[in-house]
């Protein structure tokens, strides 16, 4: 009787956040993205997972954890739902939409629309989409993204990539410095970073276990950066180099 009562209150909250969603969108990713660069400040987008692939389970909480996002100043958090690799779920995204006015990327793998309108209708703010997809899907879910008022970051992990969706002309573009097929990184592709275009705002991703990483971006007039694990098991010392940084 209790899990019935549980899930009902579960697929009620479910709704409450859809209707919300539909009545009021605003995007204020872009916004704060754009005041801290105007500012001269560096942006970091703080992950949540409750495991890696390659490095097993993390012992955490979410509350700690999203407090601790807040406390660093934060503009965002990256969230994976994916259950296999990750143990992750939507249960722990109501939790944390309902804990923080924090806003929520999900960094799962979108492929089609209908992925990019369930993440709009359950209240996401910003999506990762991967630059492999085939260019029509990406360009129809840019389109459709601007209507529904979600932020889009399209990924790519080399110059070849990056010519693909050059056309596209993203407002953000990810650079993951993690290979994805043997999980090696690579911080310093010199020849992409000269390739990459001015109009749009550049995101470093993945491997920034080093303070050193980061101010190699920063040199590269790259201002935000996309924090996992290392945030995770390093929180006290990172927060003394944002201080620094900002």
């Amino acid at each position: 009787m209790n899990k019935i009562l549980i899930k009902k209150k579960n697929y009620k909250n479910f709704f409450n956040i859809i209707i919300k969603n539909l009545n009021y969108k605003k995007n204020d990713f872009i916004k704060n993205v754009l005041f801290n660069i105007k500012n001269n400040k560096v942006s970091f987008i703080s992950e949540y997972k409750r495991q890696s692939p390659y490095k097993g389970m993390y012992i955490n909480n979410i509350k700690k954890i999203i407090k601790k996002y807040e406390i660093l100043g934060s503009i965002c958090l990256s969230l994976l739902n994916e259950c296999i690799h990750f143990k992750c779920n939507f249960y722990d995204f109501f939790y944390i939409k309902k804990h923080t006015n924090l806003l929520i990327l999900r960094k799962d793998f979108i492929f089609n629309i209908l992925h990019l309108i369930h993440s709009f209708l359950i209240g996401y703010d910003v999506l990762l989409i991967l630059s492999s997809l085939n260019l029509l899907i990406i360009k129809n879910i840019y389109i459709i993204s601007k209507k529904l008022k979600i932020s889009i970051i399209i990924e790519i992990h080399n110059l070849k990539e990056l010519e693909k969706i050059q056309n596209i002309k993203p407002i953000f573009l990810g650079i993951n410095c993690r290979n994805l097929k043997n999980l090696i990184i690579n911080n310093k592709q010199n020849n992409l970073f000269k390739k990459l275009p001015n109009n749009c705002i550049i995101i470093s991703e993945s491997g920034l276990n080093l303070f050193n990483n980061i101010k190699f971006f920063i040199d590269n007039n790259i201002r935000v950066f996309l924090i996992g694990d290392y945030f995770l098991n390093n929180f006290n010392f990172f927060k003394k180099k944002f201080n620094l940084l900002n």
